[in-house]
């Protein structure tokens, strides 16, 4: 028992001391390169992140929820990122709110640590639990995305929270829990839209828990219900500025047409006619038309390679590189590949291994099944690393089990060589 309470105490304090290097190491990250990782410029709005920073300056000073027109509302986007931005920009002005957010997001960033601490303990034991989170921590993708004035951080945030109280909502069957994943879950849609798509996940576990329909439709209806009421506002907003039901965004088609060439290889053209419209909601009809027309056409021609194009071939761009556009502390771009692979692999490794020894416990199979539906429902778009960064840590947590495994039988060895 004593042995246990030392060892706990190990645990925590290695956590704690995990926790504050971050915070350390990010801080220094943020003032040091400032708004050198901006991706676009302050001057000409040219890309997402300084879209944002625009679109929220342009809430609080004329109550426009914009995108790429300022004068005009938007459904481009979802609103979750830009409420943030606006939020930091009330409190400390437009440019001082920029480096605000950028420390909230560090804090995000320990809260998510801790959030992979819980996830790893529950799904393997506090060892591998910490394991992952020193992974995680010195893995160099965290420390930039928190320089970044993107959503990924606080989307991954809001993932690994909803597995969390998912896992917990599952085992105990209390309503607490799934009103609290309803919530969250509501707020993920608010930032990107793919994560509606969750409820799969935990339709899938209930099958395979045989929960009762009774209990099915008595935990979906609090769920559903909660997402109505925190998406209304949002629907409403959107009828009553552009005379229709827009649920999410009216944003799909370009990734939608971009997702149609193979590999991304526009060099042969569109293929298609391509019209375009001042109109954005009717350019993005335009872009998907043209997506359709170019399936209908060469996904005909082709079905093949279309096929693996639409299954292997864009996991593959999913997944096969880190989220690291810049340079951070100096750490070049090829230490982030070798630890992003190192990850993958081991993590790959681990699944295996809990395929082989047939040890799929429930808080197992959430994990991974959150991975497969977030990997499948990009599948139709234009995928890349950005997409895959929030799933990370899920990966990370079964790579933290091959490793401490590895450890484990290293020790045993020793022990064995040491004995005989």
């Amino acid at each position: 028992m004593v042995i246990v309470c030392e060892e706990d105490k190990r645990i925590k304090l290695g956590l704690i001391l995990l926790k504050i290097s971050f915070i350390i190491v990010a801080i220094i990250s943020i003032f040091k390169h400032g708004n050198s990782t901006l991706l676009g410029s302050l001057e000409n709005f040219d890309n997402d992140d300084v879209k944002y920073i625009r679109s929220a300056w342009n809430l609080v000073e004329n109550g426009i929820f914009s995108y790429e027109d300022i004068s005009k509302p938007t459904v481009y986007i979802m609103p979750g990122l830009t409420f943030i931005l606006s939020f930091f920009v009330i409190i400390f002005g437009k440019f001082q709110a920029i480096m605000a957010f950028r420390i909230f997001q560090v804090v995000l960033q320990i809260c998510s640590l801790n959030l992979i601490f819980l996830i790893g303990k529950k799904v393997f034991n506090k060892k591998a639990a910490l394991i992952a989170c020193i992974v995680d921590s010195i893995y160099i993708v965290e420390i930039y995305a928190a320089n970044l004035i993107l959503m990924e951080v606080t989307f991954k945030f809001l993932i690994l929270l909803l597995i969390h109280l998912s896992i917990n909502a599952l085992e105990t069957k209390k309503t607490k829990y799934y009103v609290l994943a309803g919530i969250v879950w509501s707020l993920g849609c608010l930032f990107k839209p793919t994560i509606a798509v969750y409820p799969l996940v935990i339709l899938i576990a209930w099958i395979k828990s045989r929960y009762k329909l009774k209990e099915v439709v008595k935990y979906a209806s609090i769920v559903v219900s909660i997402f109505c009421i925190i998406m209304s506002l949002w629907w409403i907003r959107n009828y009553n500025n552009f005379n229709m039901f827009i649920p999410f965004t009216k944003s799909s088609g370009n990734p939608f047409l971009q997702g149609t060439f193979i590999n991304y290889n526009q060099d042969k053209g569109w293929g298609v006619e391509y019209r375009s419209s001042e109109d954005p909601i009717q350019s993005n009809e335009y872009e998907v038309e043209a997506g359709i027309e170019r399936l209908k056409i060469y996904g005909k021609e082709e079905p093949l390679k279309f096929a693996y194009w639409y299954t292997l071939g864009k996991t593959f761009y999913f997944w096969y590189e880190p989220f690291y556009w810049d340079k951070i502390l100096g750490i070049n771009y090829d230490w982030a590949l070798v630890e992003h692979y190192l990850i993958l692999v081991t993590a790959i490794l681990g699944i295996i291994n809990t395929t082989k020894e047939g040890k799929w416990n429930l808080e197992k199979q959430i994990i991974a099944l959150a991975i497969i539906v977030m990997n499948v429902v990009y599948l139709p778009y234009y995928t890349y690393s950005r997409y895959s960064y929030p799933l990370m840590p899920l990966m990370i947590i079964f790579s933290s089990d091959y490793v401490y495994c590895r450890i484990c039988k290293y020790k045993d060895s020793m022990t064995r060589k040491r004995q005989g």
